[in-house]
């Protein structure tokens, strides 16, 4: 005879940290593998982009990265997760030294990332838009769709993870998990940027954990995203200018 499961024992199996984790990983391999689609390989060709030229398939990439990171999440917290919505990290930043949790790590990672060497920057995928002409415009349009696309990514991460597994497991086991993903999400970009983003990770929990919010390692995601991109334009025009001398020299 099969017996039911009652409710609160789902409740235990089935708990808001499992649930976090769950959804994140689903919807981060729905996100991940999405330019695989036949939908977004149909706008691809809608948009006449090519392998070696696109950018509006990122920037709708970008716009589903949202919507799966993002939205869905919110909702998912907003309706069956016991704490309030203000309990994943979406106020502003707060606490007794809030304000030197922004400004310090912020200037060590932008000012950091401003003196990096160009040569230090993969541009086999930096910037992830293909275009060897970067206006302003075309500048300014892709720093939005990073903030549109890493404000649902923190939010997912940083706010609803990040603060599930705090709720549950405390302060340190927290971090690990976070740190964790964080790491495994970067893998594919390479070993040395995944061992690099276990570290990020870790500052950006201890940001999120002391200011109760997830703004402040937002702010520096972008600004690091930007900043990279702009620098790998720079890279390739460089590459591209010295592979011109080279085949010019006699």
């Amino acid at each position: 005879m099969i017996q039911a499961i009652s409710n609160t024992e789902f409740s235990h199996v089935l708990n808001d940290e499992i649930l976090a984790l769950i959804a994140y990983v689903l919807l981060y391999l729905t996100y991940y593998f999405g330019s695989n689609f036949t939908f977004i390989k149909k706008y691809r060709t809608r948009f006449k982009e090519s392998a070696d030229h696109f950018e509006r398939s990122v920037y709708l990439r970008r716009t589903m990265g949202f919507v799966l990171l993002g939205v869905i999440p919110f909702l998912l917290a907003l309706m069956f997760f016991d704490e309030p919505i203000f309990a994943y990290g979406i106020g502003f930043p707060s606490g007794t030294y809030a304000i030197l949790w922004f400004l310090i790590p912020t200037s060590v990672m932008v000012g950091g990332s401003l003196f990096r060497s160009t040569k230090a920057i993969d541009t086999s995928y930096y910037p992830e838009v293909r275009e060897t002409t970067w206006t302003p415009r075309r500048t300014i349009i892709n720093a939005g769709f990073w903030a549109l696309y890493l404000l649902g990514y923190e939010f997912a991460i940083r706010g609803v993870v990040f603060f599930t597994s705090l709720y549950a497991f405390g302060l340190w086991p927290a971090i690990v998990i976070n740190s964790v993903i964080y790491s495994l999400i970067h893998i594919f970009k390479g070993a040395k940027e995944a061992f690099g983003a276990f570290f990020l990770g870790i500052l950006f929990c201890l940001i999120t954990y002391y200011t109760n919010s997830f703004w402040i390692a937002f702010i520096i995601h972008v600004s690091l995203a930007v900043i990279n991109d702009i620098k790998a334009v720079k890279a390739s025009t460089e590459l591209t200018r010295d592979a011109g001398k080279s085949r010019s020299t006699p």
